[in-house]
């Protein structure tokens, strides 16, 4: 179990280094056209964050987490379908 914690942690960390490098992580919104907001939830495993995605047109301008970790039960399926964010 602490394995996994430590792999969804260092995952996390790298996950938010590469954003800020691609200039993902937007800081002030007023500054930026956008077309639309949305929430994803980003999972690995059962363990689960929820992240509020800015579009403009078919490309990711802003993607900011929102909550913390969620760990679902052994019994969780993630029936959802892989798709594009925009």
């Amino acid at each position: 179990m602490r394995f996994a914690f430590l792999f969804l942690g260092l995952s996390v960390i790298v996950i938010t280094i590469l954003l800020i490098n691609n200039n993902l992580v937007v800081r002030d919104l007023d500054s930026f056209d956008f077309d639309r907001t949305l929430t994803r939830a980003f999972c690995s495993g059962r363990t689960c964050q929820d992240f509020l995605v800015t579009c403009s047109g078919s490309e990711v301008v802003g993607l900011v987490p929102i909550s913390g970790f969620v760990t679902f039960g052994e019994e969780w399926v993630d029936l959802r379908e892989d798709r594009e964010l925009c």
